[in-house]
């Protein structure tokens, strides 16, 4: 089995779209190509962390500045032959460390409140429940949010 690398995305993120789109599309089975190609181009800062295995995406972690102190941590996604091998937790951790070292202060995130293993992963990784909604198609959110810690902190 090839190994994990994990590297940051240099170029510019609408270069990455069609396989992001593509890795979107293994990793949740259905999934809105719009929701993903109509904000790309809307996003400020983006921060795109890839998971590469056999020089193939394996899973990615997308974010962008939603503040000078805020970080959101917007869509992320790990390819069904990698699941449950911590590629998941890597990228986010590798996210937020660099978040942090760019000055951001907090992180936050927004999942539907049915994804259960993201929500307990957000919790494993320093996130607390900051707000829970009905959106305008009925689907329940949780929002979470995590205070981030600059090396001059640690």
């Amino acid at each position: 089995m090839p190994q994990i690398e994990y590297q940051r995305w240099a170029g510019p993120v609408a270069d990455a779209a069609d396989p992001l789109l593509a890795l979107c599309q293994a990793a949740f089975g259905t999934f809105d190509s719009a929701y993903l190609l109509d904000r790309l181009p809307r996003i400020t800062s983006p921060d795109l962390w890839l998971a590469v295995e056999g020089g193939e995406w394996a899973g990615f972690k997308l974010g962008y500045r939603r503040g000078d102190a805020l970080f959101y941590s917007w869509l992320g996604g790990v390819h069904p032959r990698v699941q449950g091998q911590g590629v998941a937790s890597a990228l986010m951790q590798r996210q937020h460390a660099h978040a942090a070292s760019a000055g951001y202060r907090f992180i936050e995130t927004r999942t539907r409140a049915a994804n259960n293993p993201m929500i307990l992963l957000n919790l494993r990784h320093g996130f607390h429940v900051a707000g829970f909604e009905v959106d305008g198609r009925g689907i329940a959110i949780v929002t979470q949010r995590k205070t981030l810690q600059s090396a001059l902190d640690q």
